[in-house]
């Protein structure tokens, strides 16, 4: 009888693990099919201009750019962390400069990167992952340039931290963080310049959308792409 339950346990057991190993793989696969897919539509529109010159001269450090990325996972977050079909924005970032030449901190996950967590990069490069004419910029209301400076220094901060990604969602800590909550851990909680809701609610539905990037309460628009479609 005991060698019999014994056995029992051990199938059980192997089944589970056997279990956990097919899932992780279809994750892993999913991702690099994923990245697959962003390669090549990166490779279609390498030549597309993605910001004009009049765009560019626009954009001041501590504003945020936000894009709408290739792939299937941006395609889910495109039509789930919207506001309906025309606006779908899928990744976030802080423009900082240095030496004339303007740069992105963001974060983004191992799976769909080669660092994980908050990374530095040119603009040029940010925006070659842009899908052509999907680009918003936006500044915090009524941000003065110290205020813009004390936000492209905090992401900085969090840079050099080497920050991880924020896996689990969990927005309210800054031990790791994805592209929005490390935006709004800056805004609300490092230099408290703005008021989110304190709701649970409320600011699941807030930290886990993309639509407040570019809601006119917090933010000017000072660049948006999406215009023209509207």
């Amino acid at each position: 009888m005991y060698m019999k339950k014994h056995y029992q346990t051990k199938r059980i057991f192997f089944f589970l693990i056997m279990l956990f190993f097919f899932l992780f793989g279809g994750y892993k696969l999913f991702f690099y099919f994923d990245h697959q897919s962003e390669i090549s539509e990166q490779l279609k529109n390498r030549e597309v201009t993605r910001l004009t010159k009049d765009e560019l001269s626009l954009i001041k450090e501590g504003d945020f750019i936000l894009r709408r990325g290739f792939g299937f996972f941006s395609d889910y977050v495109s039509k789930n962390l919207n506001d309906g079909p025309v606006i779908d924005v899928t990744h976030a970032g802080i423009i900082t400069k240095q030496n004339d030449t303007l740069f992105v901190i963001h974060s983004l996950s191992s799976d769909v990167s080669a660092i994980d967590g908050v990374q530095k990069q040119t603009l040029s490069d940010f925006l070659l992952y842009s899908a052509p004419h999907k680009i918003i910029v936006t500044r915090l209301k009524n941000a003065d340039s110290i205020c813009c400076k004390n936000i492209a220094e905090r992401a900085n901060y969090y840079l050099e931290r080497k920050i991880p990604f924020d896996h689990h969602g969990n927005y309210d800590d800054d031990k790791e963080l994805y592209c929005t909550e490390m935006i709004w851990q800056i805004l609300e909680t490092d230099l408290k310049v703005v008021h989110l809701p304190t709701d649970t609610d409320a600011r699941k539905k807030l930290f886990y959308s993309m639509m407040p990037m570019y809601n006119t309460k917090y933010f000017d628009i000072i660049i948006n792409q999406y215009q023209d479609t509207q």
